[in-house]
């Protein structure tokens, strides 16, 4: 179980890496591209004014880009400027690039697949498949590690006969003590599945690449998942102004008194997800219009999950026909809630089931007008 633990952690570690690795030079060109809108003159508020840049403007370097690019010996080719000055402005440059960076995020645009985004997306696409069961696999993991592999040396001793026979009896009763410790954690394990959990991460991150079509397609219906999780590997979190739609402070006041009742919920919501689904209860009437990929459907699906924990039974959505199936999938895979999809041939008989059995309702704008009002049910 020890090895499952530790393959599990390394796993992780191996795909976080990829991720990494594919992110970086999609920064890297959101810094350069930014570093190109900064004049040259930053560097000296950079310095406090002890950089002289005369040299360097009057050589044409109009931008913090050109300089962070140049390097040591490209600037030293510039008349009047020694190495202590070439130095000194690639310092700064390098200052003002790293705060660039804490400040950039990626956005992937699936209208304009390109190589690097795809490279991306590829590597996130095992921890999304992974889903939320990674992580408590990877805590599981550690906390496995940590507890057993300590254990395992105090335990050493009790391998072999011969060296505990010549052992002290102190050292005998430590080992002795470690061991029957190892087997309490491990049958405690066992009885809480531990060993499926760890075998079912493993096998997640491990298993064969998808194609390119198929992580674009996958992108395409759970974006949220994929920002979430870059969101997460890159330390991309929002400020809490941000995170609150900066709405005036006495809706966010109202908005954070509110409660999320989470029972209906299989997922757990970002900040600013469950401030948004907080937004729409304590509100009522809103529209949510964070970007693409940020998790409005949760928000939206928190929201009635919360009511159906508070007594609620019936609630409608109402979207374009090309995303009905996918409301359907993220009501069913991220809540208890039912999801009844009113739509094409039998949308009476699915429309008559759910004001019968209650639930959510997935129609669209043409189905909507062709449904007869309900007598006795009233849309949360």
């Amino acid at each position: 179980m020890l090895d499952a633990a530790r393959s599990v952690v390394a796993d992780r570690a191996t795909a976080l890496a990829a991720v990494r690795a594919a992110l970086a030079p999609l920064q890297n060109s959101l810094v350069l591209d930014e570093l190109g809108s900064i004049p040259v003159s930053r560097l000296k508020d950079v310095t406090e004014g002890r950089l002289r840049l005369t040299a360097l403007e009057q050589a044409g370097f109009t931008t913090v880009r050109q300089v962070h690019e140049a390097g040591r010996y490209a600037l030293q080719q510039v008349p009047g400027v020694g190495r202590q000055t070439a130095d000194q402005a690639l310092a700064a440059a390098g200052q003002i690039a790293r705060a660039v960076a804490d400040t950039v995020s990626v956005r992937i645009e699936v209208d304009r697949p390109e190589p690097r985004t795809t490279a991306l997306i590829g590597a996130l696409h095992p921890l999304v498949q992974a889903g939320s069961e990674l992580r408590r696999a990877y805590d599981t993991a550690r906390q496995l590690d940590t507890t057993i592999g300590p254990l395992l040396d105090r335990a050493g001793l009790a391998r072999g006969r011969l060296r505990m026979a010549f052992a002290g009896q102190r050292r005998r009763t430590a080992a002795l003590s470690a061991l029957d410790a190892i087997r309490s954690v491990t049958r405690e394990a066992s009885a809480r599945e531990t060993p499926t959990l760890l075998a079912q991460a493993s096998a997640d991150l491990l298993r064969r690449p998808a194609t390119e079509a198929e992580t674009w397609v996958d992108f395409e219906l759970r974006s949220a998942d994929y920002y979430s999780q870059l969101a997460e590997i890159a330390g991309q979190e929002p400020d809490l102004a941000a995170a609150e739609g900066f709405v005036p402070s006495e809706i966010a006041e109202r908005v954070r008194a509110q409660q999320l009742d989470d029972t209906h919920l299989r997922v757990s919501l970002r900040g600013y997800q469950s401030f948004g689904a907080r937004f729409a209860l304590a509100q009522r009437r809103v529209i949510i219009g964070d970007e693409m990929g940020l998790g409005k459907t949760i928000q939206a699906i928190a929201a009635m999950a919360h009511l159906a924990a508070r007594g609620s039974t019936h609630f409608m959505v109402v979207c374009p026909a090309s995303v009905l199936i996918n409301w359907s999938r993220e009501i069913s895979s991220r809540s208890t809630l039912r999801a009844c999809p009113v739509h094409g041939p039998d949308r009476q008989e699915s429309f008559a089931e759910w004001c019968d059995r209650g639930g959510i309702a997935v129609t669209t704008f043409d189905s909507l007008h062709l449904l007869p009002a309900p007598t006795d049910t009233r849309p949360a």
